[in-house]
């Protein structure tokens, strides 16, 4: 199901059919380096997470991890979407690509697109995100899209820089 479309991406449900990309993607120690612990997943690990992904779409709809493919070829190129932040209320905008798809604007897009998503579509006051104090590529997209450093935390069982966007900034109020 489609959930969102931006100029060049669509952001849809993941569906089993993409294991092996999502295997791919959190099976690569590059990619994985600022992700919680910075572990990657096996297959077990990732059949487990697939069907938490799957499952989350009914638990909690409008929220969910979602798989990011571009527009024009329906290649996927990562995973993203909105979901709870940690063990918190509060929500987080997360984006994730394949490394050949890097430096390329597409987590900026998808990012903005989930921004207007949250607060257009889920009438959401506040949006979050974090990353690792040394990811400065996933944080130059959370300040590209607006979002304000706030301070640093302990989250995902490590630090975190913490940022977030309010509904009234979104607007630019």
């Amino acid at each position: 199901m489609l959930v969102l479309e931006t100029d060049r991406l669509q952001l849809r449900h993941i569906v089993p059919a993409d294991f092996d990309e999502l295997f791919r993607m959190n099976s690569d120690p590059e990619i994985m380096k600022y992700v919680g612990d910075g572990s990657v997943r096996n297959k077990e690990q990732m059949e487990q997470e697939l069907e938490m992904l799957i499952s989350h779409y009914t638990r909690k709809p409008g929220l969910g991890i979602w798989a990011t493919v571009l527009k024009e070829t329906n290649t996927f190129i990562g995973a993203s979407g909105l979901v709870y932040y940690d063990d918190t209320p509060e929500i987080e905008i997360g984006y994730r690509m394949l490394k050949e798809y890097w430096n390329k604007g597409y987590a900026t897009e998808a990012a903005f697109g989930l921004l207007k998503y949250g607060f257009e579509t889920m009438g959401l006051k506040k949006l979050v995100s974090s990353a690792h104090p040394e990811n400065l590529a996933s944080r130059r997209v959370m300040e590209k899209i607006g979002m304000t450093y706030i301070h640093h935390c302990f989250q995902y069982g490590c630090i975190q820089a913490y940022y977030e966007i309010t509904l009234e900034e979104y607007n630019g109020e």
